[in-house]
């Protein structure tokens, strides 16, 4: 929610910035926290410094006058606009099959133990490869030592399938 300046300085929208200091003025007389004493008269206050700063500067006035615009404009469409039904039976909203707990006896996807191995291991072969390979050829000087680099990748996958391997057991 953004506060209506125009409002709390009680200035009509097309004020000029003699009206608007004049009525800053007015009202901040009545609520500065010297002269007022509720709890509530310095936020009020820090409020009026800030529609006064704002409207009286003529880049934030017109940033302000914009953004002021945008929300009565979303305020008024939102609350007039109603949910239209979708053309197609199968999109509609259905308030029965949305409140619809899951079955009991359905199980979240849990993949077999053999699979799962597999898959592990698959994994900590293709890392071996990638290490053995490039180390492979620095040996024989088919690549340069500084490709070694190349290995990080693999040592990880190593290290990350060997977690995961003692980790479910």
């Amino acid at each position: 929610m953004i506060y209506n300046y125009y409002k709390i300085l009680g200035v009509e929208r097309n004020a000029t910035v003699s009206q608007i200091k004049l009525a800053y003025r007015r009202k901040a007389k009545l609520y500065h926290p010297d002269v007022n004493a509720s709890a509530s008269a310095h936020d009020y206050f820090t409020i009026l410094n800030t529609a006064n700063d704002t409207l009286c500067d003529e880049k934030k006035r017109r940033r302000y006058d914009l953004k002021l615009e945008y929300e009565q404009f979303r305020t008024t469409t939102a609350a007039t606009q109603k949910e239209q039904p979708h053309r197609d039976p199968a999109y509609r909203r259905n308030p029965e099959r949305e409140q619809a707990q899951p079955k009991e006896d359905e199980k979240d996807f849990e993949p077999s133990r053999p699979l799962f191995k597999f898959f592990l291991f698959s994994i900590m072969f293709i890392g071996m490869l990638c290490v053995f390979i490039p180390s492979l050829a620095v040996y024989h000087n088919a690549i340069n030592f500084g490709v070694l680099i190349l290995l990080l990748p693999g040592f990880f996958m190593i290290r990350d399938v060997a977690k995961s391997i003692l980790l479910s057991e």
